[in-house]
């Protein structure tokens, strides 16, 4: 059976190398990046995910995504303020993605998350 290509706006089980000691890893993490790049590149841009209830969400930067939204099975906030490139070797390919694609309405407000956490004022 072929591996998925992963494809904007889905959610899929990642292996975030920045966090090594977390004890929560694998973690959901929506993929951001086009799917033309998607296909064509050996990476992908993520925005991981958390249903931390430790987390005071910043309501820019931390967009919520109700549950069963892309096969999400907890309300999460995407954490736009940790938007990463992993390659895809750190994808659960074994799984592919959780469900289908987020709703364009959620992928649009993470773009804007991520653009109001790299400083852009113009959002």
């Amino acid at each position: 059976m072929a591996i998925p290509e992963p494809l904007n706006g889905e959610i899929w089980w990642v292996r975030i190398p920045n966090q090594p000691n977390n004890p929560h890893q694998p973690r959901t993490a929506i993929i951001v990046s086009t799917d033309g790049r998607n296909k064509n590149a050996s990476d992908v841009t993520v925005v991981p995910t958390t249903s931390s209830p430790n987390l005071r969400p910043h309501p820019e930067m931390h967009i919520h995504i109700p549950a069963g939204e892309g096969g999400l099975p907890k309300d999460s906030y995407a954490r736009c303020d940790q938007v990463s490139t992993v390659d895809k070797s750190l994808l659960d390919t074994t799984t592919g993605p959780l469900g289908n694609r987020i709703h364009l309405k959620y992928r649009w407000a993470i773009v804007d998350g991520v653009r109001v956490a790299l400083g852009d004022t113009r959002v």
